[in-house]
Order: C-alpha cells, then structure tokens, then sequence
C-alpha cells in the first residue's frame, strides 16, 4: 500500500543553465528524478503524452511550443471528464521563468482541429 499525504507531490522542475541550455526534469512523489524533453502528469497524462509524442521536436520556436500545448489542453478538455476549467501556460527560458498566457476556455486555444 503506498501512503499519500499533503506532503508527497510530483514536479516537473524546468530551468535554464548558459552553459547547457535549457533542462526539464520530472521528480514523482517518492523521489524518482529522470531528465526528460517533455512531460506531464496528473490525470491528463496520457492525453498530453500522446499529443507531445506526436507533434513534439527539439528545437521547437515559442509559437509551436504555445500551439502542442493548445492542443494538449483541447484534447484534456475533450476527453477528461474532469478537465479543469483554467490552464496558466509558464515559459522558462534564458529571460527568466514568467506566466504566458491563460486559457480559461476552448475558445481561448484557438485551435479548431488536432
């Protein structure tokens, strides 16, 4: 039996190193800590997943990364029934880590088709 408790929690940890570039880490609740080129957890995984499987490429400009992540949140609102009605889409680059853009509705996405 696994014991969950307010303190155990999994992250998705990005940074930005000059030296390096940029680096996502995904660490889960009981320490398990991979380097990873693109992630997600929670109920919406294998949605988003399967949706960054197919569209995702390394070296992708701001503007395709904003549209894989569009389409990540349709598809959760398509096929989650529990999908969560706001989405704050951060950015994490060389400038810093700041807040991008809201989507508070299907409409907001702007994408009409997957």
């Amino acid at each position: 039996m696994i014991f969950q408790n307010p303190y155990s929690f999994n992250i998705l940890l990005a940074g930005y190193d000059k030296e390096t570039g940029p680096s996502l880490y995904y660490i889960d609740y009981i320490a398990t800590f991979h380097k990873i080129e693109k992630g997600a957890f929670g109920y919406g995984t294998y949605f988003s997943l399967s949706m960054m499987d197919r569209h995702y490429h390394s070296g992708m400009s701001l503007e395709e990364a904003v549209d894989l992540v569009d389409k990540c949140i349709l598809e959760i609102r398509t096929r989650l029934v529990v999908a969560p009605p706001n989405f704050v889409i951060k950015i994490v680059d060389k400038d810093g880590a700041r807040e991008y853009a809201w989507r508070e509705s299907i409409k907001d996405t702007g994408v009409s088709s997957v």
